[in-house]
């Protein structure tokens, strides 16, 4: 009997219910026992509003595969990645709820391990992360120059019934040829932003440079410190998650689109694991099938909007070799650059508004730590 999709979804919550193991919070409340700091039922709560909430949202964030809805060929898209944001954005919400009421409790857990390492490096990806959603943001502002071409060429061709001018098929042929063989990696260097983009680091190196350090605290922990490490390392992995599918999805001078990074063995223990995993393979078979159909630009990200008006680039060039279906195939790349235009504005704002949040949440903790020392960090990035 085929599952439907209450029963599918039904059977992911379980799995990843189970995948928890050690990690979840009836296990803390057995070792708390033997504690020296037992964790609150305040601070449980928060934790398992933090693992639900990611939870739900990245199940969210796949495909059901008894829709009856056409789903689109890619999965990267502005509705996706706003979804995935808002996603970052409250469980960033949880989790600073979490760490200064633990902090606030006890701040001398942050000295001791796990959370001597694990703070400090989450302090280090968001200034990192702060930089990346810098190269988002240029690229953004490259991709809507780039998408003046597509704009140029439907508007050479706008005359319905015909017949096309020479003078009409020159003018869209040159803006196609602009369009098509000009990557937007290369319209971000030659902008006049240039000195901003060469003062940071490629999103290729930052993104591994996120994926460094990477510690998941052991089952056998408990604690008010066990609590805090854990939310540490799901916001951490979620930023880094976030940050790369902007990068994937954006040209950031880090060259083609890398499939995700593999994920931990210790992380497949979390129960938000299964639902990010399933996100992973995903995006891997976008990335596979975009380079074996070729002649596209993976390099200028892996956005449905941006592959689907350079796909619509092609067609209005052939046709215009032919004079054959010009007016059908204009009105195509005309609806495509108007879906990419009325995308960048909100997801602007989107950009915008996780930078500015990850900036106060860095100077709250570190203000929580009484770590003068780091604002500097803070005041270095301040951008977007």
């Amino acid at each position: 009997m085929r599952a439907t999709a209450g029963d599918r979804t039904g059977s992911l919550a379980a799995t990843t219910s189970m995948s928890f193991r050690g990690f979840s919070a009836l296990s803390l409340r057995r070792h708390q026992v033997a504690s020296l700091e037992p964790s609150s039922e305040e601070e449980l709560h928060l934790l398992d509003l933090l693992h639900s909430r990611l939870t739900e949202s990245l199940q969210s964030l796949l495909p059901s595969p008894d829709s009856k809805i056409p789903l689109p060929s890619l999965t990267l898209s502005f509705p996706f990645l706003h979804k995935l944001l808002d996603t970052l954005l409250a469980c960033e919400n949880d989790f600073k709820s979490l760490l200064l009421l633990v902090l606030s409790r006890n701040p001398s857990l942050i000295s001791r391990p796990p959370l001597d390492r694990a703070v400090p490096d989450l302090l280090d990806r968001a200034v990192k992360s702060l930089d990346l959603c810098n190269a988002v943001s240029l690229s953004l502002h490259s991709l809507r120059l780039w998408n003046r071409h597509a704009d140029i060429a439907a508007s050479a061709l706008h005359r319905p019934g015909g017949p096309f001018t020479p003078p009409q098929i020159n003018r869209a042929g040159r803006a196609l040829s602009k369009l098509l063989h000009s990557s937007c990696t290369s319209l971000i260097t030659s902008s006049s932003s240039c000195s901003r983009i060469c003062r940071i680091c490629s999103a290729k190196k930052q993104l591994q440079a996120m994926a460094s350090g990477f510690t998941t605290p052991r089952s056998v922990e408990s604690g008010s410190a066990s609590v805090l490490a854990l939310a540490v390392h799901t916001i951490s992995t979620l930023l880094h998650f976030s940050m790369w599918m902007m990068v994937a999805s954006f040209p950031c001078g880090s060259g083609e689109s890398q499939p995700p990074p593999p994920i931990q063995t210790a992380t497949r223990q979390m129960p938000w694991a299964l639902a990010l995993s399933r996100l992973h393979e995903k995006i891997a078979e976008d990335i596979r099938r975009e380079r074996k159909q070729g002649g596209l630009l993976v390099s200028a990200g892996m956005l449905e909007e941006t592959l689907a008006l350079e796909r619509s680039g092609r067609e209005v060039l052939e046709m215009t070799k032919s004079e054959v279906g010009i007016e059908a195939a204009a009105a195509d790349l005309a609806f495509a650059s108007r879906k990419l235009e009325e995308g960048l504005v909100p997801f602007e704002r989107k950009v915008r508004e996780v930078f500015h949040r990850l900036i106060r949440c860095r100077e709250e903790v570190i203000r929580c730590l009484g770590n003068r020392s780091g604002s500097s960090s803070c005041s270095s990035v301040d951008s977007v």
